[in-house]
């Protein structure tokens, strides 16, 4: 069993004692399980069977004693002559308060929980409340009417009532019994789950702290015998081998540790034969690193002119862009100041527009005009007959006088006044149809001028429609330039970011070919250490116990 034991794996050692104390531990939670199983089985009964049949069987008790008062109320009201309608009211609520019961009496006798005992008394409670509510329903009848036959048959329903009660109470006594019989159960249980519990502890306990001790010193044998061999091979004794005696962890450690030791061993032997060979390589090592260094110096230095090669791109790159932004600056205004001037031109076809519309109304204005001039000049025509006519009377009227003699003189000089009137009749009408010729003749210079002034109006709309098609496409053009140059000043300013970029990576290039040249120098003075480091491992290497020095 011993070297069975010893030969475990150490995990498996490790974990006996735990798993004792979890098998242990298992069965207790089992024994509590089921106790609690059987306490709470023992607590539902009690709650739900015994309580609730309790309290059911208890209300029942409350409310047949309470129906029976009341029907002695009935009497009582009866015979003190209540009015009718109160007392056919009260019977008929206590008859409700009746079936009420019966149908919970009906339902506990339904329920699981109910033992034979306890449904034989319940089934014995309904045939009594059927029996007791008969008797009380004769005498709720009868009360109002016969109030004689009512009291007698009060004397039955007392009866029937203390039959029912005593069944009652007995169906009481049955509840407290069944659930005491329930609490002692749960407290058994409580006990031997308590008893067994701390058994179980006990055991455990014991049990864990035995198999903890045997395997503590199961594994610590063969570790304080691996761990005096690795002191001598310590103190440089690589002759030394550790006893295996099992096959476990411990044993597997040792096997390894044995194998190491070994190795240890040709390896010491392989350094001390190679130590030479690196003092003479690391010699070789230091001319080199010195020539490499100088190398890394010298592509360095060019590695600083590509870098300020790169600044100056940078900054030329920059300029270009900053140039750029100040040619889309000035092409937005150009582009503002001819969206203005299109606007300026459309404002101006606008107007022209509506100085044409006012040219055509004077033209025809001036037409009107011109019309009736030449109406006037007929009405004027028309006078200057009249003025003729007016003075060829006045003549004849003159010779007339003449030939009447003294007697005419009078109407002479009336036809003289006629006459000269007449005379400047004419002359006014001659007057009047000369300026009248003169504004027919302006009227159609007017007219005539009204028409170039449209026609001119009319191709200076024309015109200005050109100039805002010729703005509209120089905005186009404009607006095409700005986007051009828009993305000549991106593309400028990603170059310089890119060059910028370039040129940072190219100083970090140069940090580190500066670093690199520092390091081949240290690595050049770590060739010479080496070489006297191993001039030192040869003296520590001496310093080992092996087979060859036997």
């Amino acid at each position: 069993m011993k070297r069975y034991l010893m030969n475990l794996k150490m995990s498996k050692k490790l974990l006996l004692s735990p798993l004792c104390v979890m098998a242990l531990l298992i069965i207790f939670g089992i024994v509590s399980y089921m106790g609690n199983l059987n306490q709470k089985s023992a607590i539902n009964d009690i709650f739900n069977n015994r309580f609730k049949g309790y309290q059911a069987s208890a209300k029942v008790s409350n409310d047949l004693a309470n129906v029976h008062a009341n029907v002695y109320k009935v009497i009582s009201w009866a015979n003190a002559q209540y009015d009718a309608s109160r007392i056919d009211r009260i019977g008929k609520e206590q008859l409700s308060t009746v079936d009420n019961a019966l149908e919970v009496v009906k339902t506990i006798v339904a329920s699981k929980g109910v033992t034979k005992e306890q449904k034989k008394l319940y089934q014995e409670a309904t045939d009594q409340i059927g029996e007791y509510k008969k008797a009380i329903q004769s005498v709720i009848e009868l009360a109002s009417t016969d109030l004689n036959s009512a009291t007698m048959f009060m004397s039955t329903s007392d009866d029937a009532f203390q039959i029912l009660n005593k069944t009652l109470q007995n169906l009481l006594v049955v509840e407290n019994k069944l659930s005491k019989e329930s609490y002692d159960f749960s407290q058994k249980s409580f006990v031997r789950v308590l008893i067994v519990s701390v058994a179980v502890m006990v055991i455990a306990v014991v049990l864990s702290l035995c198999i903890s001790i045997f395997m503590a010193k199961l594994i610590l044998k063969p570790i304080s015998g691996t761990v005096e061999v690795i002191e001598e091979i310590s103190r440089g004794d690589l002759t030394k081998r550790i006893d295996i005696s099992g096959t476990d962890e411990i044993g597997e450690m040792g096997r390894h540790f044995n194998v190491f030791v070994d190795t240890l061993h040709d390896t010491i032997m392989q350094v001390a034969k190679s130590s030479n060979e690196v003092s003479s390589a690391a010699t070789m090592l230091d001319g080199a690193a010195e020539q490499m260094a100088a190398g890394v110096e010298e592509a360095a230095t060019q590695v600083n002119s590509v870098a300020t090669a790169s600044e100056e791109m940078s900054t030329t790159s920059s300029e270009i862009a900053q140039n750029c932004v100040m040619v889309v600056k000035s092409s937005e205004k150009a582009n503002t100041s001819a969206m203005t001037g299109e606007g300026i031109i459309q404002e101006t076809i606008s107007v022209m527009n509506r100085i044409n519309e006012r040219v055509k109304q004077s033209a025809g204005i001036i037409k009107s005009l011109g019309a009736r001039s030449e109406q006037i000049g007929e009405v004027v025509g028309l006078i200057n007959e009249i003025a003729d006519q007016t003075n060829l009377l006045a003549l004849n009227a003159a010779i007339e006088a003449a030939r009447a003699g003294e007697h005419g003189r009078g109407f002479a000089v009336v036809a003289d006044e006629v006459r000269k009137l007449a005379e400047r009749t004419t002359g006014a009408t001659k007057e009047i149809g000369a300026t009248i010729e003169s504004m027919q003749s302006e009227t159609k210079n007017a007219v005539t001028s009204m028409k170039e002034g449209e026609s001119e109006v009319e191709l200076g709309t024309k015109e200005a429609s050109k100039s805002g098609d010729a703005l509209k496409d120089i905005l186009k053009q404009v607006n095409t330039v700005t986007t051009e140059i828009n993305q000549i000043a991106v593309a400028s300013e990603e170059q310089t970011s890119t060059t910028n970029e370039i040129a940072t990576n190219i100083q970090q290039i140069s940090g580190v070919m500066q670093d690199t040249a520092k390091r081949i120098q240290e690595n050049a003075g770590a060739a010479t250490k080496l070489a006297n480091l191993s001039k030192e491992l040869q003296n520590l290497v001496g310093q080992f116990r092996i087979q060859a020095q036997q």
